[in-house]
């Protein structure tokens, strides 16, 4: 009975499923957009200037077939084959123009999506301390977010011109919407030749160990020209 029911209601469940897709789509898009604004607007709060400047050329990774590197004119980064690479016209509608580009992973099942984002900002004439503007930032998140809680900074290496940099990786949790669960946030913030490069990931708290990791292993990636 289930099989001749389905038969005869295939037109219009196709219908309701391709709509509610749509509709699945159109509110991660949405929520994504949500992050990367916030995202800047903690940063610009902190007196950086808009910078995108950086030409794309996503590239195949050679090393690993379920890899594929970010290439770019100013940095790359290897992400995993499965995420979405979100850039230019890809973007979605209100990304700041500071945002080179975004990748989120494919998994249709999860209410949120994690998700990370590459910015560029100008610091020429920024006397700030790299650490004074992570402080910066995270006050402005401490703002931005509800029930803001953070986890503390690691000072990190970043390959840059083939030389090691200081950089700093942060991380917070907080959520943007009271009715939402709290997400985990980590922040990669570099300074080079001028530019400030901030790598914004997002996810919930109860994601796959497994994404975390390709997470944390594509942070680990950034490498800088």
């Amino acid at each position: 009975m289930h099989r001749i029911y389905m038969f005869f209601t295939k037109s219009r469940s196709c219908a309701n499923i391709s709509q509610n897709k749509s509709l699945y789509l159109k509110k991660i898009m949405t929520k994504l957009s949500k992050i990367l604004a916030i995202s800047v607007v903690a940063i610009t709060l902190s007196g950086c200037s808009f910078f995108s400047s950086s030409t794309p050329t996503p590239q195949t990774s050679n090393i690993n077939p379920s890899k594929v590197t970010y290439d770019t004119s100013a940095f790359s980064i290897t992400m995993p084959r499965d995420w979405e690479i979100l850039d230019g016209t890809k973007l979605p509608a209100g990304s700041p123009k500071s945002v080179v580009v975004a990748f989120k992973n494919n998994i249709k099942n999860k209410k949120f999506i994690a998700n990370m984002n590459i910015a560029e900002y100008n610091t020429k004439d920024e006397k700030t301390t790299q650490e004074e503007s992570v402080k910066s930032i995270k006050d402005n998140y401490k703002n931005l977010l509800i029930d803001f809680a953070d986890s503390g900074d690691t000072n990190v290496n970043v390959n840059a011109g083939g030389k090691p940099i200081a950089g700093i990786l942060t991380k917070f949790t907080g959520k943007s919407d009271a009715a939402e669960n709290p997400k985990n946030f980590e922040q990669l913030y570099v300074k080079y030749n001028n530019i400030s490069y901030i790598i914004t990931t997002s996810y919930g708290q109860d994601e796959d160990p497994e994404v975390i990791a390709k997470i944390d292993e594509a942070i680990n990636s950034f490498e800088l020209k």
